[in-house]
Parts: C-alpha cells; structure tokens; sequence
C-alpha cells in the first residue's frame, strides 16, 4: 500500500515536481511506460492510512486509536487550514481530540455532540477538501481495515465497531464515488460484502485464490533469486526457498516478502553472510485474535486434520465465506476454521479442487434459484516458517491459556482428591476423546504419562497462589518414591492429602486387558511403597490410583475395585 502511495502522491507545494518518484521508481519496470507514468505518476492528492493497530480494551479506547489515525492525517494537510476558501474545521477538531483539547466521549461512554458525525465523515471531508484544492480527484487507501473488527470480536465489542467502519468505509467510498479517482481497501479476511460494503459501487475483491493480481503483490521465485544474487546470497536460496516458499495465490507461487527482505537485511548485516541462517519473521507479525479464539475448542477429528498438515500432508477443504467476525468462533467447523488460517497465511492452497467435478457439488436453495458451486481447495503448510509459527499456536491447546483446557484440568483434580474414581475416568475419557489424535493414541505409555503431567500441572499451577497456600497442590512426576519411581505425585502440604498415580499401556483393549494392567499399576504402588514417604510425613489421606490406557480409551481403579 505503501508502494501506491508512493507512486500516486502528488508533490502539494508543486504539484509538478516528481523528483522523488522519479529516484524511487526509474529503474523498475513500471517506469518503462512512459505513457503510464506521465499520466498517474505523482498526480494525485492521496489519503492514506492503516488500521493495523486499532487495539483496544473497551470500545471507546479502540475509537480514540482511530481519532489519533485521523489526527496524523490533519498535521499532514494542516495546509489546508490556511486556504480560506475551505472548509476544515472539521481538521482542528480531529487535531484537538488527539491533544485533549475536545473530549471523544462523554462520562457516560456516549459520544459527545458531533464526534460521531466528526468521525464517520472524516475521510470523505478531507478527500473533499483536497478534490477543491487542487482540482484533482484524489486516491484512498486504507489498509487492514478489518482488524478493528477482529479485535472488537475478541474484546466483545463488535457491534459498536462494526458501526463506526461500516459508516466510515461507506461515507468515504460509497457517497463519495464522485470525488475520488481510486479506492484501495485491504484486510486480512473476506467478509461478505453486504456486511461491510453495503451499496459501494464499482466494488471488486480480489483475495488469495483470484489471478488478477497474483504476481503483484509479492515476490515470486524469479525475483527472489535475482534478489539474492544482486547481493552475492545465491548460495543461500536452498535454505530461502525451504523457509519461505510455498504460496499459491491464484496459480502463481510466491515466497513471503516480508521474510526474504528481512532475512535479506539481516544477513547482509551479519559477519557471515553466506552463512547467515534463516530465521523465523512472520511469527507475531500480525495480530491474529480470531485464530486463538477458533484454536481453543479443537475436536479430536480436528486435532488429526491438523496434524496431518503439520506432518507435510494435505487436506480438502470447503472454502467458506464469512458475513461477520462474530460467526467465528470457537465452535467453529474445521472448514471456517481452515478457510481462515488459509486467508491469514497459516495454509497455502496445493491446488484447486474446484476444477474437479469429482471434488464439486452443487447446492440449490429454497426457493429454486440456480445453483451454487460450493469451492472447494486442497490445503497445505507452505513453508517451514509458518510450520513452527503453527506449531506455536497448537500449542497454545494444552497450556493455561486455554480455558477449556483449564477447566477440566481443574476437574480432574478436584475428583483425584475426592477419591471419585468414576468422574475421574469419564473426565480423562472426555479429553482424550477430544483432545488426542489417533496417531498419538497408538504411542506408547510414555505418551500418556506426559499427557497426564501436561494436564496436571496446569491444574496445580493454578489451584492455589501464595496468598492462598492452602488450596496449593505439589506435583512430582518420576520422583523417587520407596523403592522406585511413581509416575506422578499430587500432594496437598497443609492438608496432608496426596494421590498417587500409576500408568499402564494396554497391547489391546479389551475389559480384562483394561482390569489386569490396573491391577498392575496398583500392585506395584504397594509393591514400591510409593506412599511411605508421605506416611512418614504425616499424610492421613493418601489415595492410589492404577490407570490403564488404550486409544482413546482408559480404565481407572482404586484398590477397592481393584479387589473386587
């Protein structure tokens, strides 16, 4: 967007002067034509500006983010003011919002008389402004205007800003078609345009799986490989293309730009050059809300889709269409959710099943309109970059950051020291069923343990703090124990409680097979006098569990049973 900018921003103290993009752009292609360049090089007034940190807690702090963008813009054209055939009083309102000077927002959260309007307008105002100061129609760009959305989504305030960039976006494009060459709007997801854009005219979307502008916005391998060889890093394209190839946009494979420049600046700064290796750019180079919110109730079918992409697989995918932020969620179909990480970069597209028949269907509605052809894609990971960023994500699945994790870490605790043998194995079920992928259930017992101590740790990090020291629970896992190692250890210090645990792997998963390997895992509770330690210590309350795991499947005892 920067790059349009550039190219179309007029000189305002001589609009006839185009020296700087003359020195920007004389030794790239675009300046080969000339007739193009004559006509819409440095001819335009241009509005410019991002979303992309629109970020705040409540809704009124997200609407001053957005004041003090359209703050920045009036001190760009304050020259404005001077013009006395103009209206801009609307400029030092903007301008005195940012200083404090006008208040925003009531006490009350409501906005003060004629900021609404002041906002809604304010690009349309200034686009007016410069059509009559220079007699030129001017160009707009507004960039990642959907992240006040998905931050709003998260924040639990949509619909007031849904609101204020339906207006805005409306009054600057829609009511405004007249006074403006050009309009440039980019976000990260495509939201249906009735949601956003009602009414905008002349209105085209282009997105990942279009062609039009495939090549363009990027860099493709041929440019990536001149790139490196202009600063003597050919020897490293192997390891450029590994980490950063791996795009799909229309047809047209791409490498990432943002991480091949980078990586480009980095390793011409280091005292190795030819050696530099590549490091990981795109991780946290956008706030991505919507993802961890559709990350955080993974099924077990959708945790073994995943891991197939994370293990070079791919997967088939119905491409959806979103109409507003708040349909994502985190009970969301593997298709959303995929269809989302495939608009944000997460997934790269393998090839179209949409030129299939075998992977097409058609879908009549109701009332008997034509059909529609639901799309159709067969997704990938691109590259090793976006493999470890995701991998990072996924394993924000098993950590304290996951309230549904969380919870039913808590639960499963809560019934280990209630002695609940029952809630405790429908509890371990439920997790394995929706947590685990068949591909880690046939792991060995190993797995299981760390499993167990993944959920378990959580649960006793956050039982009980230091102020609370009652409610603290200790975890031992492998600890020496008597005569060996216990599995894991849960203690309750200042109650004098503890849980003993012991994990057996069954070869197959029958009931008796499930009851002899509790029986074992007790057994040699008792066997290795796990519990003396504790008895020592004056632990009245000491409960042994054996747990046998098979699949997605376990059988939990406690000597009672055991006995029986």
């Amino acid at each position: 967007m920067s790059m349009l900018s550039y190219f179309l921003e007029m000189n305002y103290q001589n609009p006839r002067d185009r020296s700087r993009q003359r020195k920007l752009f004389k030794n790239l292609a675009i300046y080969k034509n000339k007739a193009f360049c004559d006509k819409h090089m440095g001819r335009y007034p241009v509005i410019s500006l991002s979303f992309k940190d629109v970020d705040g807690k409540t809704f009124q702090d997200a609407v001053e983010m957005i004041v003090s963008i359209f703050a920045e813009q009036a001190a760009k054209f304050e020259f404005l003011t001077k013009k006395k055939e103009l209206d801009t009083v609307f400029l030092r309102r903007i301008k005195d919002c940012r200083h404090r000077k006008t208040r925003v927002f009531k006490r009350d959260g409501t906005f003060a008389e004629g900021m609404a309007s002041l906002i809604n307008l304010f690009i349309k105002d200034l686009a007016n402004c410069l059509k009559k100061a220079f007699n030129k129609d001017p160009v707009i760009i507004i960039d990642e205007y959907d992240v006040p959305l998905q931050k709003a989504t998260a924040r639990g305030y949509y619909t007031d800003m849904l609101d204020v960039i339906r207006l805005i976006l409306s009054s600057a494009l829609k009511d405004n078609d007249t006074n403006i060459f050009k309009g440039f709007v980019t976000g990260c997801l495509r939201i249906a345009h009735q949601s956003i854009f009602t009414g905008i005219n002349n209105f085209k979307a282009n997105g990942i799986e279009d062609g039009f502008l495939s090549g363009f916005i990027g860099l493709t391998r041929d440019e990536t490989e001149n790139l490196l060889r202009q600063h003597g890093l050919e020897n490293r394209l192997p390891a450029v293309l590994e980490w950063y190839d791996g795009y799909n946009f229309g047809g047209t494979d791409m490498l990432c730009p943002w991480s091949v420049l980078n990586f480009t600046r980095d390793a011409l700064k280091s005292k190795n050059p030819a050696a530099f290796k590549p490091r990981n750019y795109w991780s946290n180079s956008s706030g991505n809300d919507i993802i961890d919110i559709c990350m955080r109730y993974p099924d077990s079918s959708d945790l073994e889709r995943i891991e197939n992409l994370m293990h070079n697989g791919t997967e088939t995918i119905t491409l959806k269409t979103f109409t507003s932020y708040p349909e994502i969620n985190g009970n969301t179909s593997f298709d959303t959710f995929a269809t989302m990480m495939l608009h944000t970069g997460y997934f790269t597209v393998a090839k179209s099943a949409a030129a299939d028949e075998s992977e097409m269907s058609l879908n009549s509605n109701s009332a008997g309109d034509d059909p529609e052809i639901i799309r159709k894609a067969v997704i990938k990971i691109p590259n090793k970059e976006v493999l470890q960023s995701f991998r990072e994500k996924a394993e924000n699945i098993f950590s304290k950051d996951n309230p549904e994790w969380t919870k039913r870490a808590a639960e499963l605790l809560e019934a280990l020291f209630s002695g609940n043998a029952k809630n405790v194995q429908d509890i371990i079920d439920d997790m394995l069923m929706r947590f685990i992928s068949n591909r880690d259930a046939m792991s060995g017992e190993g797995y299981y343990h760390g499993f167990m101590t993944s959920v378990l740790g959580i649960a006793a990090v956050t039982a009980g703090t230091a102020r609370n020291r009652i409610n603290r629970v200790e975890m031992e896992s492998e600890k020496d124990a008597g005569n060996g190692f216990s599995d894991i250890i849960l203690s309750k210090v200042f109650e004098g409680k503890a849980v003993i645990l012991e994990f057996k792997k069954c070869k197959i998963g029958t009931p008796n097979a499930f009851k002899k390997m509790c029986r074992e895992a007790l057994k040699q509770i008792d066997d290795k006098q796990y519990e003396c330690r504790y008895r020592a210590s004056g632990y009245q309350d000491i409960k042994k569990y054996g747990i046998a795991f098979y699949g997605k499947q376990c059988l939990t005892m406690m000597p009672d049973a055991a006995d029986a």
